[in-house]
């Protein structure tokens, strides 16, 4: 699959930061200065592969935790080259006009936060909810964003999946085999992989010391008018209340993200009608118990190139003890995580803790890269535009709080007036993600039975589905109703318990208006059963696929989550070439032996 557009935020060199001699570092104090706390997070690690992430993990009075991650080189065909490199202050900077010497200023210098008050609210009934953010700064801004939710269909004695439904803006509109078997490939496939390369921003570093502009809030710096394209925004240690981006149409990036070596929290993020704007290496939870339930993080259809990373995204700055909270507590911080909509829209190595949805992404020309959400009581993650990637991503630990069905990954497609299953979704890459089910070792009455990758409402043409790795006890692994020109590859779906079962299946059924899928190949996969009905005429094929009578026989240890094959695997060198990834969910190189092995990871 090739993306439409050249994703132009992700492909920016981080030599842009360094040469452009011209721009300004801007310093801003926090609204309540001093240590921020919060419940420590425990380490959840990708486990996939060349690629590192650094969560956000611990804030005390007595220790500062370092905004910032360092990626590794990915070597990945697909992805190319990514950014591994710090970024330094710029050596010369640009003030405010108020000194020539390079000396601290206070511009506004009031102390205050500029004004600004934002409140949002979500309702959580099962039919539907709403949000509305206002903003005091000059007059009243309301923003609605309605997201119906509406029961799907299912096979006759399947669990049903979860539709969510139509977003409105008020300010802008926007059968079964126990052994390998081979069939013939569909001669009219067009499925490729991504061959656009993309960079994901990184963190900035700042001087230690603030030798430039100091503003009393981020709010006066705003409607200061002085910051432009190239400049960064620093923001001091401590609580610096909503943060609201608007109307900023930058030439080019600018970088808003903590001074190096300091911890700065945002109760919110809101951008609207603005471009090339990156947040990077925030902590953001709601700290009122008036914050209503609406989105932490949020850009709006009417952005561009906008990119949220490195971000520590709670419902509350507690999140860390979401496996203690009872139902009261899951709904009373029924908050959405990050809840991102406009055109080219990065969403990179944020940790989403404690959360209701917990990453969606609703634009065009999303990336959903090397995020982890952890104890979600929604949907994990959701993507519904074109031309869109999520890879590299872990959701884990779902808990039931109402009739939601839970899925780990959702998408759906949206005709002109909103209402979802009446359009199409086109050009969507899922892959090396990891979707489980529950990672706790305690039990609890609320924990949910997960669906994997849940696609109930469609059409969706050119469709890429690998190398992930499903772990739940819900009947759905990977279901696509009204799939065109799609390929499910190499994909490891299992019951969470091992226990044996035709259940999770991988599903291919037609559009719920009857239209019917057509050009479809499942190979190489995993799993407990497959529901495919092979048709010639409609080029609907599967090949080399594994049936999973055994846990026990196939994988190193589904009791520790361990997913790699055991050599007594009926899956090793099971795989067909023409189908199999270069490499696994690990990164590693494919084949290791006479053939691809079946499933997601690449083990003999």
């Amino acid at each position: 699959m090739k993306l439409a557009s050249t994703l132009a935020l992700l492909g920016l060199s981080t030599a842009l930061y360094a040469s452009e001699v011209c721009a300004a570092d801007f310093y801003v104090k926090a609204v309540t200065p001093g240590p921020v706390t919060g419940t420590p997070l425990a380490i959840v690690t990708l486990q996939s592969g060349e690629t590192t992430q650094t969560t956000l993990l611990e804030e005390s009075s007595s220790k500062k935790v370092k905004a910032s991650v360092l990626l590794k080189t990915d070597k990945n065909t697909s992805v190319g080259d990514r950014a591994g490199k710090w970024v330094s202050a710029p050596g010369k900077t640009k003030d405010s006009g108020d000194t020539a010497t390079g000396e601290t200023t206070v511009t506004d210098g009031t102390g205050t936060s500029g004004g600004t008050t934002e409140t949002s609210g979500i309702g959580t009934s099962s039919t539907g909810s709403s949000s509305t953010e206002t903003s005091g700064t000059g007059g009243t801004t309301t923003e609605t964003t309605t997201v119906a939710e509406s029961p799907t269909g299912s096979t006759t004695g399947t669990e049903s999946g979860t539709t969510s439904g139509t977003t409105t803006e008020g300010t802008s509109t926007t059968t079964t085999t126990t052994s390998p078997t081979t069939t013939t490939s569909p001669t009219t496939t067009t499925t490729t992989s991504p061959t656009t390369t993309t960079t994901v921003p990184t963190t900035p570093t700042s001087p230690t010391n603030t030798s430039g502009t100091v503003w009393a809030s981020f709010d006066a710096l705003m409607q200061s008018g002085k910051v432009v394209g190239g400049d960064r925004i620093f923001l001091m240690d401590g609580y610096h209340g909503p943060l609201a981006i608007r109307d900023q149409n930058f030439a080019s990036p600018v970088v808003i993200a903590p001074v190096s070596g300091s911890v700065a929290h945002a109760d919110s993020i809101l951008i609207s009608n603005s471009r090339n704007v990156y947040v990077q290496g925030l902590k953001v939870w709601a700290r009122s118990t008036n914050a209503g339930n609406g989105a932490l993080v949020r850009s709006y259809g009417d952005t561009s190139d906008i990119a949220f990373t490195d971000l520590d995204v709670r419902a509350v700055a507690s999140s860390g003890n979401y496996a203690q909270w009872t139902q009261t507590d899951w709904t009373d911080n029924q908050r959405l995580g990050i809840f991102a909509d406009g055109t080219r829209t990065t969403v990179a190595r944020n940790r989403v803790t404690g959360i209701y949805h917990g990453i969606q992404a609703l634009g065009t020309d999303a990336l959903v890269e090397e995020n982890i959400v952890d104890g979600f009581s929604g949907d994990g993650m959701r993507a519904l535009g074109d031309n869109s990637i999520v890879r590299r991503n872990k959701v884990q630990n779902c808990f039931q709080i109402n009739s939601n069905h839970a899925d780990a990954f959702q998408s759906f497609s949206r005709g002109a007036g909103g209402t979802p299953g009446t359009g199409t979704v086109r050009n969507l890459t899922i892959e090396d993600n990891k979707f489980f089910e529950w990672t706790l070792s305690s039990t609890n009455p609320l924990r949910c039975k997960l669906q994997g990758i849940g696609m109930f409402d469609g059409m969706y043409d050119n469709v890429t589905i690998r190398n992930n790795v499903i772990a739940i006890t819900a009947y759905h692994g990977i279901s696509l109703a009204g799939p065109l020109n799609t390929l499910i590859s190499n994909n490891t779906v299992i019951h969470a318990g091992g226990v044996a079962g035709t259940y999770p299946w991988i599903q291919i059924s037609a559009h719920k208006n009857g239209t019917p899928p057509k050009n479809v190949m499942v190979a190489n996969n995993m799993a407990m059963n497959l529901h495919v009905n092979v048709n010639a005429t409609n080029n609907i094929a599967q090949s080399n696929n594994v049936i999973v009578t055994n846990a026990s026989n196939e994988f190193t240890s589904v009791a520790n989550q361990d997913f790699t094959l055991k050599s007594t695997s009926k899956a090793i060198d099971a795989g067909a070439p023409a189908f199999a990834p270069a490499k696994d969910v690990a990164g590693a190189q494919r084949p290791k032996g006479n053939a691809p092995d079946a499933g997601a990871y690449e083990s003999f």
